[in-house]
């Protein structure tokens, strides 16, 4: 890890945004990419945007991958995903699919071993964004005003 990815990690307040335009995100654990067929989330390009370094060696991938369960509403939080998991673990096995489901996975994270860039893909949208230090804090991620996808989170 280089010394910048190491400033810039003390530059966050969470791992990952809590929130994206404004809806809570309950991020999976981070999980190392597998070399393969990729379908979801798409590819990742052949170099890393922050450090300009190949992002496999040898075959294998050098990031890192993580799923982002972002709420359907705005007023859900956190604490609300936590107990809607909680009250869906206690339901037979047999209806636990039927519970409605306020939460999707529609965020991919990619975070680079060798420099600690974060992207994240939208499956909604298609679009990918770059993270910056500013989304890594309370408010999470947002699309700025006059910006359109891909160009700045």
């Amino acid at each position: 890890m280089s010394q910048q990815g190491d400033l810039l990690n003390g530059l966050r307040t969470h791992d990952l945004p809590p929130k994206w335009d404004g809806r809570a995100v309950s991020w999976t654990a981070w999980e190392y990419a597998r070399s393969g067929v990729f379908i979801c989330p798409p590819p990742r390009n052949e170099v890393c945007e922050g450090c300009r370094k190949p992002t496999t060696e040898k075959g294998f991938p050098l990031w890192s991958i993580c799923k982002g369960l972002r709420a359907d509403s705005p007023h859900l939080t956190l604490d609300d995903f936590a107990a809607e998991e909680a009250a869906r673990a206690r339901l037979p096995w047999l209806v636990r699919g039927k519970m409605p489901r306020h939460w999707w996975i529609e965020l991919y994270a990619s975070r680079c071993h060798l420099c600690d860039l974060d992207t994240v893909t939208d499956m909604t949208s298609g679009e990918v964004w770059t993270l910056d230090h500013t989304d890594y804090g309370d408010e999470g991620s947002s699309q700025p005003e006059g910006v359109r996808g891909g160009e700045g989170a």
